[in-house]
């Protein structure tokens, strides 16, 4: 909308730009026209054209306005449609309509990369997926689920047990639905940056078609240990770093 100030007395508009914006608060005084006890009107309250205008002006000051670019001066959408491409199905199947190397965070609606490596696992083994050429099985959560000591599944050398709890997703679905499926194929990379397969897997759930997989990755470490950071890749597929503690 072209707002414009308006001279009552010469019929004239100027652009609203050309004016100085007043303060938000207070505004002009535009309380009625009192009057003498004879019925003069008492001229220092009396409203005008130019109070109107002045009081309607104030309040448009203090109003919103929509992001404008200033260069072609019209609203800025880019960030919008950004927002709307970011958005993806949260009751899905992962990545939840998000582009691959991306996943569906469920408590925002909205997609992002999956997590990257920084430990110095795989600072030391190198990491070598690229979202933009790797096909891989993509591993978009890795959770602590028990950091104490289990004489009964690790026995006495290597006392603590350690489980994580990992989530991925496949494109090509073919992800394992068994413990030998595993082998040779899922990694473990240890504190010294030398990769292992991991066998001791337990809780294998897979669904979409073997797109998406849920398991539980078990380590025994030895007495005294405080905190245990592992690193895991599926070959051509994403890593990620978790500690337990």
């Amino acid at each position: 909308m072209d707002r414009r100030r308006c001279d009552f007395s010469k019929h004239l508009c100027f652009p609203l730009q050309q004016l100085a914006m007043p303060p938000c608060w207070p505004p002009p005084d535009i309380t009625p026209a009192a009057t003498t006890s004879s019925g003069s009107p008492m001229t220092n309250k009396r409203m005008t054209p130019r109070n109107v205008f002045a009081v309607a002006l104030a309040f448009s000051a203090c109003s919103p306005a929509p992001y404008t670019d200033e260069t072609t001066g019209k609203p800025d959408e880019s960030s919008q449609t950004t927002a709307l491409e970011r958005l993806c199905h949260k009751n899905a199947s992962q990545p939840g309509g998000c582009n691959y190397g991306d996943y569906c965070q469920t408590a925002s609606g909205y997609c992002a990369a999956a997590p990257v490596p920084t430990c110095n696992n795989f600072i030391i083994h190198g990491s070598n997926w690229d979202a933009s050429t790797s096909t891989g099985p993509v591993i978009h959560e890795a959770v602590a689920l028990k950091f104490a000591p289990d004489f009964t599944f690790c026995g006495t050398h290597a006392p603590i047990r350690a489980v994580f709890r990992l989530k991925a997703y496949a494109p090509a679905a073919d992800l394992p639905t068994t413990i030998d499926g595993f082998y040779n194929r899922f990694y473990c990379v240890n504190s010294s940056g030398t990769a292992i397969n991991a066998t001791a897997i337990q809780n294998i759930t897979t669904t979409n078609d073997n797109r998406n997989i849920t398991f539980d990755v078990n380590l025994c470490l030895p007495s005294g240990t405080t905190s245990y950071t592992a690193g895991y890749f599926f070959t051509g597929g994403s890593e990620i770093c978790v500690t337990a503690s």
